[in-house]
């Protein structure tokens, strides 16, 4: 297999909450006129896969590179129950607050049968204008309290049941599957989660989207969201049953090898490199800040090397 790191073309997604920060951020040519709140960086969901950009299987899905590449892609990671690729990635940008929502775990998935899938996911948070999240109920709220204020979707009541915190770049939040939660206005983040789109809305702030109080009460914990997050020490900011998220940076003219044998992607933060490996096909493919590259398992020796003070997050997959 003549494998070689990956770079996909981002999948953008308008959203009313959504703006154009990715375009000053990250030079991104985003979509004229539209309100981009997602650009899907590495996807593989039957709706939306990532076609690869550069290298000879350009043009490609990402789902048919699992099928094509198998373990020489993944390694010892387990792919979705489907064959697909086990991770999702993105970048948000929250113009305007996102609804506050929830996702189920496994346990309601089960219950709730097809069309659900657990969703777990973390933020990195990349810009903040001021901004702020929700992220759990306040110590002490219950279900029925809960409930008697989403069934009259009366916002500010809500607002008041829920944990508010302020945030800044550099920030890590953890938000397994059942923590309800939501992006404030003004905060652009780097997201890490599985693949999964299944949402349940508590309360849009009055926007006339559809709100999903029977789901959103089967789904919630009602216990105060921690604020450390499991694993995290030194450069790991989390280790969960699905994947591991390390904050890497390098100094310009540094190198660090990347282990071999190990699916790894890399969500670039600040500064460009160079990411190199041993093989004939793309030994060296260029990334800067923005970028997100996808190194194989079977890639000989991958090699970053910074170009200029750089900052990433490595996302690993767990193994069997």
């Amino acid at each position: 297999m003549n494998q070689y790191p990956l770079k996909f073309k981002p999948v953008y997604k308008e959203k009313i909450w959504g703006g154009r920060n990715l375009e000053r951020l990250f030079s991104r040519a985003l979509p004229p006129g539209k309100k981009i709140g997602e650009s899907w960086e590495l996807a593989d969901l039957k709706e939306d896969a990532g076609i690869v950009a550069n290298g000879p299987e350009a043009g490609k899905t990402l789902t048919e590179l699992m099928r094509q590449w198998g373990g020489g892609l993944l390694g010892g990671a387990v792919a979705m129950p489907d064959g697909r690729f086990p991770l999702l990635l993105k970048l948000l940008d929250a113009n305007d607050i996102l609804s506050l929502q929830v996702h189920p775990d496994a346990e309601q998935v089960a219950a709730i049968g097809a069309g659900a899938a657990p969703k777990t996911e973390c933020w990195y948070i990349l810009e903040s204008r001021g901004g702020f999240i929700y992220k759990g109920v306040q110590p002490g709220v219950g279900r029925k309290q809960f409930a008697e204020a989403i069934e009259a979707d009366d916002a500010e009541a809500i607002k008041r049941l829920v944990q508010r915190i302020d945030v800044a770049a550099g920030d890590f939040h953890y938000l397994p599957a059942g923590t309800v939660h939501a992006l404030g206005a003004g905060v652009v983040v780097a997201e890490v989660q599985t693949p999964s789109d299944t949402t349940y809305r508590v309360t849009d702030w009055g926007r006339g989207r559809e709100i999903h109080v029977e789901r959103s009460m089967q789904c919630i914990h009602f216990t105060p969201a921690d604020d450390t997050a499991p694993g995290a020490m030194g450069e790991t900011l989390l280790v969960t049953e699905f994947f591991t998220v390390t904050r890497r940076s390098l100094e310009a003219g540094q190198a660090t090898g990347e282990p071999k044998g190990r699916c790894a992607a890399m969500m670039f933060l600040a500064g460009d490199a160079k990411v190199s490996h041993g093989g004939a096909v793309e030994p060296v493919v260029r990334v800067r800040a923005g970028d997100t590259v996808l190194l194989p398992a079977g890639l000989d020796a991958p090699t970053i090397l910074a170009c200029g003070d750089c900052t990433w997050l490595e996302i690993t997959l767990a193994e069997s």
